[in-house]
């Protein structure tokens, strides 16, 4: 297995930036303490001081995290690439058990993430989450799992998703209902199916969410269409099991796509575009739709990365909040500071402040007129 100095980089680093932002209030907080005693304002030192006291034994005790053991069991799908492959090497490291649910299995021996996987001591099982059966066949297996190594189900991380680049008007119906059928039905249905042993074992559902969900971008509108609406159903959800003693949170990794395979189809699905798109759309679009199809085909985007672990340490330490924290929040997220405040200002500006701003986030080819 992994170390944890490999997941986290050195322990010192992984301790600052876990705790770097209340040290840094902590901090603010004591010098404003010890100027207000200097200046004689001794009950104002006092009463700052409780405050800072109360705020640090609040903090403590809301942050406590349960630990892992070898008998937790952590179900993961979309395993394959990316995300769900760096989280299941990453649950594995720290001594769960971890069910990785894979949507296929290549067959070339030791040139795939399935076999990086089993040799880690990650158990791997195939399943489509789009299909009934084969769902069911996942639950059988978890239940399997569970009574034969007397394991119990710690959480379900719903990952498995599917993006597609491109305008909504170039987009066929099947790229939608794919985009549909994985992130959000499919989704839905493994949760469903998995209900009894999650109400059984008091579990924890963690839903890969999306800044998309909150703030959807021009380019993948029906992919931020599955999200929002994902993120609809998990606040719903969280509610209605919370009686049950099912813990429903969202997890918002950030972006890693050159560490995933989300665009590795990409040039397909723009050759699945060119094909359906009706002559008019063509010569309207002209050589915007050639450099847009270009420029997201790119080999940095779209080139395989299937035993590519993500690197990025802050992924990790996030998701162990929502995987280990004693009172979850109900949404976790990692984000750069260039989301942070482009997350604010797209909700604090005017609409069409807002809409330039989109634009200058998401770095697109131009449209221009004169090309059609």
């Amino acid at each position: 297995m992994n170390s944890m100095k490999e997941v986290y980089g050195s322990g010192w680093a992984a301790w600052w930036r876990k705790h770097s932002i209340a040290l840094q209030i902590g901090t603010t907080i004591s010098c404003n303490i010890a100027y207000l005693a200097d200046a004689g304002h001794t009950r104002k030192a006092v009463t700052l001081s409780m405050i800072l006291l109360g705020g640090a034994t609040l903090y403590c005790f809301f942050s406590r995290r349960r630990k892992i053991n070898a008998r937790d069991l952590i179900v993961i799908t979309g395993c394959n690439s990316g995300l769900g492959y760096s989280l299941a090497m990453h649950c594995r490291a720290k001594g769960a058990m971890v069910l990785a649910g894979v949507r296929e299995i290549p067959t070339a021996p030791n040139s795939n993430a399935v076999e990086t996987l089993k040799n880690k001591g990650v158990i791997v099982y195939q399943v489509d989450i789009t299909n009934e059966q084969s769902v069911r066949d996942f639950r059988h297996k978890v239940i399997e799992l569970l009574e034969e190594r007397q394991l119990v189900l710690r959480a379900l991380v719903n990952n498995a998703g599917v993006m597609v680049f491109g305008e909504f008007e170039w987009q066929t119906q099947k790229l939608a209902e794919c985009q549909v059928n994985v992130n959000l039905l499919g989704t839905m249905r493994i949760t469903r199916e998995l209900m009894p042993i999650l109400r059984e074992n008091h579990s924890r559902v963690i839903v890969i969410s999306s800044h998309c969900a909150n703030e959807s971008l021009p380019g993948i509108s029906i992919y931020g269409a599955t999200k929002a609406a994902l993120l609809a159903w998990t606040t719903s959800l969280r509610v209605e099991v919370g009686k049950y003693g099912v813990e429903v949170v969202s997890f918002i990794p950030g972006g890693f796509v050159l560490q995933s395979n989300i665009m590795k189809r990409q040039r397909l699905h723009f050759d699945e575009m060119r094909r359906h798109m009706s002559e008019e759309a063509k010569q309207f679009y002209g050589n915007y739709f050639t450099r847009y199809t270009e420029y997201f085909s790119m080999p940095s985007l779209t080139e395989n990365r299937d035993n590519v672990k993500i690197s990025d340490p802050t992924i990790y330490e996030t998701f162990d909040n929502a995987l280990l924290n004693v009172y979850p929040s109900a949404v976790y997220r990692c984000e750069s500071w260039r989301y942070f405040f482009y997350r604010i200002l797209f909700k604090s500006t005017p609409i069409s402040m807002r809409d330039r701003l989109v634009q200058r986030f998401v770095v697109t080819p131009s449209w221009k007129a004169s090309e059609k």
